[in-house]
């Protein structure tokens, strides 16, 4: 592990996507995959460019404040993904009342693959949307500092 990790990095064109689906979702949590036109790379240290932006139906009970995939979209987007050979990067939601940190809830919940990037997208002040990309590493989220392209 570098002690300057590196950055996550998007298109402007995905990125103003990401805001889009998480403001047309409100008040409920916008979720979904994140994904790179670049096939997965076998070195480590590559960092893939997140190009495409895919929304998966929140599913949960009380999707306001949490999120879960549908699991027939998670499914059909996944084997696209593959069909394409595109490569999976992240998983995003929204926070539609609070700030970009991972919740209790999040943490408690759900920690994605080291090899995933996890984005949150806070709406707390819907003109000026914040967005956080985080690692997961030895069970925890840390902050990766983010590049838009």
């Amino acid at each position: 592990m570098t002690s300057n990790p590196a950055a996550a990095l998007i298109t402007k064109e995905a990125y103003e996507r990401l805001i889009e689906l998480c403001l047309q979702a409100r008040p409920i949590e916008a979720c979904g995959i994140l994904a790179s036109s670049e096939p997965a790379a076998a070195d480590s240290d590559s960092v893939p460019m997140i190009d495409r932006v895919i929304p998966i139906t929140n599913t949960h009970i009380n999707p306001t404040y949490a999120f879960s995939f549908s699991p027939v979209e998670w499914t059909s987007a996944i084997y696209e993904l593959q069909k394409n050979r595109q490569s999976l990067v992240g998983l995003f939601h929204s926070h539609p009342k609070s700030d970009a940190r991972p919740s209790s809830s999040d943490t408690a919940g759900f920690l994605p693959s080291s090899g995933l990037t996890y984005w949150i997208v806070s709406l707390q002040n819907p003109e000026q949307p914040q967005t956080q990309p985080y690692s997961a590493q030895q069970g925890a989220f840390h902050v990766l500092p983010m590049e838009i392209r």
